[in-house]
Order: structure tokens, then C-alpha cells, then sequence
């Protein structure tokens, strides 16, 4: 039992709703002593332990041996041409956080509060306890497996040139994810018998969240708060092409070429994220956090033929230490954007948004898409780096399925490296001095890195509120869809290293 709001001679007030006794209104939503506190297990009740209750030593079952079969064939097509073929089987291990997350579970961590007293009276105080968040494990102790496969063709090509084409790809299953059993359900914050009296007129015909009791308070299972059980339902795949070109030139220049195209789509980017409670599959499907869809390297490595080998006046040990020793390199990336979510809200609405929306404090509305959210590169400017023309707001009723997930882009990435060395014999071959002079964004241009992600909507008509000051919002310089960030400028590094 929980204590209950209630409000005697104007005044709010917490119910004991066993005695009917009143308490001080900061209690309203604790736990009711019973007289036998802890010792009953009250603030534990429903709580597995470990070995005892037909769980298990490590609170999962058991999955016995698995196997883990793995295959690899090299196939010499003919002289200058190779395939490969490979596939296997891999099983992840637990990573430690869902298991620490249970540490502050009750009964091994209790966190009483303690109201109209001081410190030197807290030893002979009760204290008061409130519903826990709590986390849990799904006992069916599923192993988080993946199943990579690839096809690789190699071919030299005239002119010593490498060329390599493959794809590779693979597939995660029982990956780890959460889902809430304790969530509150969709429209509860609208019901009557789930309205605070304190606030709500209970003759009223109906209600749109803004009233609603304590989120604790009508839960299905009281006593707790959220329940996250990481659950090993979560699944993803990534298919990509991968392309590689090197050559050596000659003359002490080398470089290469590498292309990849890939998707990556799943359900759960990682082991925190938490399931849609109704349909995850068409909820959360959807590309993943590291899912980059374009990225093409260039690298070249450079000795620069001495000057004092070509010009007579200079073939002399000034000239050769001076113009001899030289060496350049480079790094280019150009990778696409990384993708990711936008975030609603509504003027004049705070907390209570989800209630107001989707009638369950747990479930958040999704914005609406009506369009291609994602401009052309020539399109896109400081204060409008995606169309927002295309977003609407969601209706009250939402089930938080209006779009899908991460359906924008952070700007991606074009980046220049330049390395310049120089090498100083000392006496031995193998023994010098190197001077280096290491360029990082070389050109130090811009490379923007994330926008204003979050659209408010005015609650009345629909509209866009938050744009940039410059485009007709009140969102000031950083409004919705304005950039909001950029990536290291230039940075230089000096160094010397001694070869011996």
C-alpha cells in the first residue's frame, strides 16, 4: 500500500489508506509502515535472490555448451586473381552493467528518507522508503551470438596495382536490449480513478493527463518504480561492400584507396536502449547508431628524392643533409554522417508531455514525417541544415509510433592529415634523428559535428515555434535545425624521435 493524496480544511494532505490516518503531504506516494517494517520484506516484496526461489546462482539459466563453428577457403583462381571465402559463428560474453545496475535493488540497498528531523535523531529513526526503480535479468539466459560471413575477391592488375573487392556482413541475435514490465500504459493518465482529487475536478467528463496522480501510484505492480529488464530479445545486421585499391608508383611513392557502403539496422544500438512495449519490430527497426553508409579513405606515403642526387653543387654533405631525408604522408576521410533522433516538445508543456500524449508517463510521442527530412549538400546552410518544413506534430493518442528511429543525419566527416619528416643519419644506417611536423585537419576548415535536434510545436496550431531567429523563430541563433557544434580545428604536433 502506498500513502494516498487527499486534502483536509484546504490543506494537502497524505492518506494512510489501511487506518485512514492522515500524514504530512511529503509522504504522499511512500511506502505504508506496517509496524514490522524490513522485517516482513515489505519494501522487497517480489524480489528474487540469488540460489534461493528457483533461480539460479547467477539469476540466469544456464545455456550449456555452445559451439562455434568457423570455416575459411582460399581459392587461387588463376595466377592474379584469389577468392576468399569465410563465415563464423561467435558468442559475446555478459558485460558487467546490467549486472551492476541490480546492486542498488532492494533489499541489498535500502534508501530511507527522513522527514522533520536532524541528523543527531536519524539512528533512532525509522525513515520513510518510496518505490524504487529496480533492474532486472531475463532468466532465460540467452547468449548474445553473431554470425559474420564474407566474399572476397583479390586481383594484381597491371602496373602494380592491388585491387580488392568484397562483401562482408553479418548478423547479431539475442542481443541484449530493456524493456519495462512496470510501465504505465497507454491513455492510464486519462482515466478518472487515476486523477489526483487534489488537482482534478472529478466531475469533469474527461481528462488529458495534466491531473494525473503520481506516476508510482497507479503502476501495475505498486511499490516499484520503472523496471528495466534487460531482455535478450534485440537483433541487427550490417551488409557492406568494401573495395580497395594500392599501388606503388615508384620512385618512393605509395598509395591507396578504400571505399565502403554499408547499412547497419537492428533494433538496439547498445545494451541501455529500451524497447517499444506494443510492436519493437516496426518501432525500432531501424538504421543504428554506428551505422555509417558511405566512407572513402585515401592515404599516400611519399619519399621525396634528394635534390643533392640532380643538382652538382648541392651533392655535398651540407646539400645532402639539408635536401635529403625527406618524406610526406597523408590521411583524407570523408565519411558520411552518423544518424540519429529528433526530439519533441510543445510550448507551454514540461513534464507532463507524455501524459498529455500518450496518456502513459513512460511512452514518448515521436514527431511526424512528411518528406525527406535530409536536404541536398548544397542545400544546406548554418541555420538549415535539414528541411523542417517536413515535421508535424504528433496527435494526442499516440502510441509513440508516428516515425521511426534516427531518421536524420549528423553532418559526417572531411578530414585532411598531412605528416611531414625529416631523417638525419647518424652514422649507422639503421640510426637517425627524425624531425616530424604532423598536420591534423590540415586545411583547418570548418566540419560541423551536430544541429539543434529537438522541434517545439505550439500546442494550439501545429507550428513550428523553435526555428532560428533568422529564418522567422524564436529559437535564436541555435534554433531547430540550426548547427549547433563543429569538430577540432587545425592542430599541429611537433615532435623528435631517435631511431637506433
Amino acid at each position: 500500500m502506498l500513502v494516498q493524496p487527499g486534502r483536509v480544511n484546504n490543506t494537502n494532505v497524505g492518506i494512510n489508506p489501511i487506518t485512514g490516518a492522515q500524514t504530512p503531504n511529503a509522504l504522499v506516494g511512500s511506502i505504508v509502515q506496517t509496524g514490522r517494517g524490513f522485517v516482513d520484506g515489505l519494501y522487497a516484496n517480489g524480489m528474487g535472490l540469488s540460489g534461493r526461489g528457483g533461480y539460479p546462482r547467477g539469476l540466469i539459466d544456464s545455456r550449456g555448451v555452445h559451439w562455434a563453428p568457423r570455416i575459411g577457403v582460399v581459392y587461387q583462381v588463376e595466377e592474379k586473381t584469389v577468392l576468399r571465402v569465410g563465415f563464423g559463428t561467435f558468442y559475446d560474453r555478459f558485460q558487467g552493467n546490467p549486472v551492476f545496475d541490480m546492486l542498488p535493488n532492494p533489499p541489498s540497498t535500502t534508501r530511507p528518507t527522513f522527514y522533520y528531523s536532524n541528523l543527531s535523531q536519524i539512528a533512532s529513526l525509522q525513515g520513510v522508503f518510496f518505490p524504487a526503480d529496480v533492474r532486472g535479468f531475463d532468466k532465460a539466459g540467452h547468449v548474445p551470438t553473431t554470425y559474420q560471413w564474407n566474399v572476397t575477391v583479390q586481383r594484381e592488375l597491371p602496373k602494380s596495382i592491388s585491387l580488392e573487392v568484397g562483401y562482408v556482413a553479418n548478423a547479431g541475435n539475442h542481443l541484449l536490449s530493456r524493456y519495462d514490465p512496470n510501465m504505465l500504459p497507454f491513455g492510464s493518465a486519462w482515466l478518472r480513478q487515476n486523477q489526483d482529487p487534489r488537482t482534478a475536478n472529478l466531475n469533469a467528463t474527461s481528462f488529458d493527463g495534466r491531473t494525473a496522480l503520481p506516476d508510482n501510484l497507479y503502476r501495475p505492480y505498486l511499490g516499484f518504480g520503472g523496471a528495466g529488464l534487460t531482455t535478450f530479445g534485440a537483433f541487427s545486421n550490417y551488409h557492406s561492400m568494401q573495395v580497395a585499391i594500392n599501388k606503388n608508383v615508384g620512385r618512393g611513392l605509395t598509395g591507396g584507396v578504400a571505399y565502403t557502403w554499408s547499412k547497419a539496422l537492428g533494433v538496439a544500438s547498445g545494451d541501455g536502449d529500451t524497447l517499444h512495449p506494443t510492436n519493437y519490430r516496426m518501432a525500432n527497426y531501424s538504421y543504428l547508431d554506428q551505422d555509417v553508409p558511405q566512407m572513402l579513405v585515401f592515404n599516400f606515403v611519399y619519399d621525396v628524392p634528394s635534390l643533392a642526387k640532380h643538382v652538382s653543387g648541392l651533392n655535398n654533405a651540407v646539400g645532402k643533409g639539408v635536401f635529403g631525408g625527406w618524406q610526406v604522408s597523408g590521411l583524407t576521410s570523408l565519411i558520411g554522417g552518423q544518424p540519429a533522433n529528433i526530439g519533441v516538445s510543445f510550448q507551454g508543456i514540461g513534464g507532463e508531455l507524455n501524459r498529455v500524449y500518450t496518456g502513459s508517463a513512460s511512452v514518448a510521442p515521436r514527431v511526424s514525417v512528411r518528406g525527406n527530412p535530409i536536404k541536398p549538400i548544397g542545400e544546406r546552410n548554418e541555420n538549415a541544415y535539414i528541411d523542417s518544413s517536413v515535421f508535424v506534430a504528433p496527435q494526442v493518442g499516440s502510441l509513440g509510433l508516428e516515425s521511426a528511429q534516427r531518421i536524420v543525419r549528423r553532418p559526417g566527416v572531411n578530414n585532411w592529415d598531412v605528416s611531414v619528416f625529416k631523417n638525419f643519419p647518424m652514422g649507422a644506417e639503421r640510426r637517425f634523428l627524425q624531425l616530424r611536423v604532423e598536420m591534423f585537419n590540415a586545411p583547418n576548415h570548418t566540419q560541423f559535428t551536430d544541429f539543434n535536434r529537438t522541434v517545439q510545436f505550439n500546442p494550439a496550431n501545429g507550428q513550428i515555434t523553435n526555428l532560428p531567429t533568422a529564418l522567422g523563430g524564436t529559437g535564436g541563433r541555435f534554433g531547430f535545425g540550426a548547427i549547433t557544434g563543429a569538430r577540432d580545428p587545425r592542430f599541429i604536433q611537433l615532435a623528435a624521435k631517435f631511431y637506433f
